[in-house]
């Protein structure tokens, strides 16, 4: 289990022992851009990123968890609950989609008061992590207790959420918030020096490999944001676990 070291390291060492996961999401990622750029669609795209993400969350949460290795953790796993894939996907779903409610409204409210559409985006991509941020510190630990076949209710994860919330809520401003800030500008420099066009497939024929590099790049920072906020819910969760078992046990001790 990975308890005792910072978010940093502990999520850099993940990366390093669930390499083919992280090669795997990796992969998958750059496939999806692929097969949407031929199709020109956006269709099921929420579904195909969550999936991908989930891929490599999953053994991120096993390695904080867990004292067995990732593979037996997630074989025991399935053999207890085979649906448990579906049980995180839905409800990584779900916090993404209250996550977003909020910012739809306040597009919509902002959109008739002369703002400009980068004065939109940028508030709505700032009022977006802060969002996430509440949301997932607030219910997120439900997606850990999926993997420990525990309580994943909402109702659950609310009254976790409020003792591992001042841990959690920050992390995962550091995770959400500059994390994505340094995926944005790492991949934005990496195309401008590799020269990358807009197309994997450009219409002149030929492959952009240029492009494919700094997709690669943007898909490895985003994998070490995933992990990341593995370890940080499941650190909460654990928190928020220990401390209902003090408070149970000191109730016991007192009757």
């Amino acid at each position: 289990m990975e308890n005792n070291r910072n978010i940093w390291s502990t999520s850099f060492r993940i990366m390093k022992k669930d390499v083919i996961y992280v090669l795997i999401y990796c992969a998958t990622l750059v496939v999806f851009l692929m097969v949407q750029e031929k199709m020109e669609t956006t269709s099921g795209g929420t579904i195909a990123l969550t999936f991908a993400s989930a891929i490599l969350a999953i053994p991120a949460h096993f390695s904080v968890l867990s004292h067995l290795s990732t593979a037996d953790a997630m074989r025991e796993l399935h053999g207890k609950n085979p649906k448990y894939m579906n049980s995180f996907l839905f409800r990584t779903i779900v916090l993404g989609v209250i996550s977003c409610a909020p910012i739809l409204a306040l597009t919509i409210l902002l959109t008739g008061g002369g703002w400009g559409r980068t004065s939109l985006i940028a508030i709505a991509v700032l009022s977006l992590l802060l969002s996430a941020a509440l949301v997932f510190a607030k219910w997120g630990t439900m997606l850990p207790a999926i993997i420990m076949q525990g309580d994943k209710t909402f109702a659950a994860a609310g009254r976790r959420g409020r003792t591992s919330f001042f841990y959690a809520f920050p992390r995962l401003l550091l995770s959400f918030g500059l994390m994505s800030i340094v995926q944005f500008a790492a991949v934005s420099a990496s195309l401008t020096w590799l020269g990358a066009g807009e197309y994997f497939f450009p219409a002149t024929g030929g492959f952009d490999f240029a492009l494919l590099l700094g997709v690669t790049i943007g898909a490895a920072i985003n994998a070490y944001q995933i992990i990341m906020s593995a370890v940080i819910l499941s650190r909460s969760y654990l928190q928020a676990e220990t401390a209902a078992n003090s408070a149970d046990l000191a109730t016991f001790e007192t009757t």
